[in-house]
């Protein structure tokens, strides 16, 4: 048996000399094909699995199904005539924050002046400062159910989306009492100014009704015209070609009116909201793309409270979070620099951001989203469609940390490598930079260029535990609409980064792709 080992031991020795090149060539695309179904595996999305509730989309203001609008109280105090008029002589409009006076945009503040927490002081509240497209408004109710402080909402309103976005507005404001909570910014195109229906825009277009009889062939009709016209002298003549002028510049203007765009009137069952949320706005029947960043803007600026924290419409927050974020900072600061105002220099608070599966509730505490997200039910934000934009520093040490009862730092991170791309939501102050009002909605990663700011002025950015944001189930879609605002957000971009450049030094860490 030795004797057997040694010979093919000396035989294996002598065929690996001889063929070693071959050898080599085969041990390294074997690694090589191992290295790639390892980064495969790693990068495949998970394995669909079948929900745990119920397979259903996700429906804002649901809880409100069944109860009816009380025409007798009005949780809003309108300002301005709204919401059924705009009375422009007693109102003042301004330019959008960043921008400034060359802003394209003008802006109306307090259309809606919050009634909750106004006599709160600046430093015992925080504000969530949100924007939105008018058929998104309804989120507005879910951020109202769990939000414990003063809300500003800034919608983008051009032409007749006003309209639609006081419909909305009106018949909220007469649902939930949380709608006491919310303030009303409306930001708009300055060549297309907010409009209400009026009795004109509303008025049927009738026609007369056919008199030819039916049974009178297309033929039979013109020949009997044409001998009435030969019949005629000169005096019916002109009478007649007169008429017909008259006749078809009549329907000519009844055309230009069918192609006028109609206010969409809303019908509500109840106040859970209209029967559909896919209302055909101004905005979208004209492919105009959404300037989320002067609505952010425009939100921000609004804030009556010394901490905020902008957020998108569809976050909805974990329980207690306003109320354990001003607890928190009092811990930190200690209530004599907090009642004299004062606020960490240079710090931004990032609240980590989830994402619910198709017929998933969203979770109110952090112990049943880590059960969800071990179930695969749901992930941190943008997890499919943007691996780098939300996952934060930490992310599976803070899935692991037992849930704490109160909101707490979990760690001090900066936008460096690998974290460069990353666009977290915050609670931060009016010192902050501006959002790049150049960047549109479609045209993605229209949070970077702040980020960027940041962290060329060496903001610390902390983590935080025991609260969270949740978006439910998210749709992707791409449109070639989309494509080209992409492209013209990536041109933007690079004139954004060549200002920045001359107004900052480069650092190294701060990489701006």
């Amino acid at each position: 048996m030795t004797r057997c080992l040694r010979i093919f031991g000396a035989y294996s020795y002598r065929l690996s000399r001889r063929h070693s090149t071959i050898l080599l060539l085969a041990f390294l695309i074997a690694t090589v094909t191992l290295i790639l179904h390892l980064y495969a595996y790693r990068h495949q999305e998970p394995e669909q699995l079948q929900t745990s509730i119920g397979d259903f989309d996700y429906k804002p203001a649901s809880f409100l199904i069944g109860m009816q609008p009380n025409e007798s109280i009005n949780y809003c105090d309108f300002n301005y005539g709204l919401p059924h008029t705009l009375e422009w002589d007693i109102l003042q409009t301004y330019p959008s924050p960043e921008t400034g006076n060359k802003s394209p945009y003008r802006v109306i503040y307090d259309a809606i002046k919050s009634r909750a927490y106004s006599n709160c002081g600046v430093y015992n509240a925080v504000t969530y400062a949100t924007q939105a497209t008018p058929e998104f408004i309804y989120h507005i109710v879910e951020i109202a159910r769990y939000w414990d402080g003063p809300i500003s909402l800034s919608v983008f309103v051009p032409d007749y989306d006003l309209d639609i976005t006081m419909q909305i507005m009106n018949q909220l404001c007469h649902c939930y009492p949380g709608m006491s909570k919310v303030s009303l910014h409306l930001f708009y195109p300055k060549k297309l100014t907010p409009k209400l229906r009026t009795r004109r825009l509303f008025l049927p277009v009738t026609t007369e009704p056919s008199t030819t009889p039916s049974n009178i062939s297309l033929e039979e009709m013109f020949r009997k015209k044409l001998e009435n016209y030969r019949n005629l002298n000169n005096k019916t003549r002109a009478e007649y070609i007169q008429g017909a002028r008259k006749r078809k510049i009549e329907k000519m203007m009844i055309g230009m009116i069918k192609g006028k765009p109609v206010i969409p009137k809303l019908t509500f069952k109840d106040c859970s909201g209209p029967d559909s949320f896919d209302i055909k706005t101004f905005r979208k029947e004209n492919n105009m793309l959404y300037p989320i960043n002067v609505g952010r803007n425009v939100a921000r600026n609004a804030s009556k409270t010394n901490y905020f924290i902008v957020s998108d419409i569809e976050m909805v927050p974990s329980d207690g979070l306003a109320t354990k974020f001003l607890v928190m900072l009092r811990k930190l600061m200690g209530n004599k620099k907090r009642d004299e105002g004062c606020v960490f220099t240079k710090t931004i608070f990032v609240v980590p951001l989830f994402e619910v599966e198709r017929g998933e509730e969203i979770p109110r505490n952090k112990d049943t989203l880590v059960r969800m997200v071990a179930a695969n039910r749901a992930m941190y934000f943008h997890q499919k469609v943007c691996s780098h934009c939300q996952r934060f520093p930490g992310l599976q040490s803070w899935l692991l940390r037992t849930p704490p009862d109160v909101l707490e730092p979990m760690l001090i991170a900066r936008r460096e490598y690998p974290y460069h791309r990353w666009e977290p939501l915050y609670f931060g102050t009016h010192k902050e930079p501006w959002y790049s009002e150049m960047l549109s909605w479609e045209g993605r990663q229209d949070k970077m260029p702040q980020m960027l700011e940041l962290c060329l002025q060496e903001y610390r950015m902390v983590v935080l535990d025991g609260g969270f944001l949740c978006h439910a189930a998210v749709s992707r879609t791409h449109s070639t609409r989309q494509s080209r605002a992409e492209r013209l957000n990536s041109e933007r971009y690079m004139k954004i980064l060549a200002a920045l450049r001359r107004k900052y030094h480069q650092k190294q860490q701060c990489k701006v792709m």
